[in-house]
């Protein structure tokens, strides 16, 4: 066994895939979500594929309008995919990051 394998967290591992099973569990509205990630109105409707004036409903001071399940499930899977790949950045082995980081090194 390698130095990098003896400090391998088997509970670390265990939590991010509990976390993966739970992917589509939570869900963030969309005020949530620009908040957490500090995007605009207009970043968040690129990111969904919708227009900006959708959004802008979703905001409205009087009556904001509630977002459709499927929005929300998207913004889910995004968290989701987000905080996983926080995970591999921050606290995967290097020997695991390197696992995931392979077409870096052939695109080089």
């Amino acid at each position: 066994m390698t130095e990098s394998e003896a400090e391998y967290d088997s509970h670390r591992v265990l939590q991010l895939l509990k976390f993966m099973r739970s992917i589509r569990c939570k869900t963030l509205h969309p005020r949530d979500f620009i908040e957490k990630y500090q995007l605009t109105q207009a970043q968040l409707a690129e990111l969904l594929g919708v227009s900006i004036q959708l959004v802008k409903t979703w905001f409205g001071r009087e009556e904001p309008r509630q977002p459709e399940q499927k929005y929300l499930d998207r913004l889910a899977e995004i968290d989701a995919l987000l905080e996983i790949k926080k995970v591999i950045d921050e606290k995967i082995p290097p020997h695991l990051q390197a696992l995931f980081n392979f077409n870096q090194k052939s695109n080089s």
